[in-house]
């Protein structure tokens, strides 16, 4: 599986991406704001863990979605995750992904809003 992330609004730049396969957790180091006069703004970091999306990647092998959008899974922000808002991951058109929103840690306030897509690899290719 080959992971993409995409940025939405709010973000121009991402400058330090760590992906930790092992605990399956998406971590930017610094996330900064984008000024059109000035120097972009450091605005803090975020972790999101990619385990919900995982397990939905293989639950749709099992189901057998593949055609359309459906909705596998929510994710509610609590204690253990960064999220601001309820996140959804779906299946769409066979490809799972997921909408994030997710607050800016080391900051007074400031959150990220990210989508993340699952991209199956092309046959014949080594995962």
């Amino acid at each position: 599986m080959c992971i993409l992330t995409s940025m939405i609004r709010h973000l121009s730049t991402v400058n330090s991406i760590a992906l930790a396969l092992a605990s399956f957790t998406l971590e930017f180091k610094e996330v900064f704001d984008k000024d059109r006069f000035k120097a972009d703004d450091k605005m803090g970091h975020a972790t999101l863990s990619l385990q919900p999306l995982i397990s939905v990647a293989r639950l749709r092998h099992i189901v057998r979605v593949s055609s359309g959008e459906t909705t596998l899974r929510k994710v509610l922000p609590d204690s253990d995750n960064c999220l601001s808002r309820e996140s959804t991951i779906s299946c769409i058109d066979g490809e799972v992904v997921q909408s994030v929103w997710s607050k800016l840690c080391a900051v007074e306030s400031g959150e990220i809003e990210l989508k993340i897509k699952l991209i199956d690899p092309p046959p014949g290719t080594k995962e």
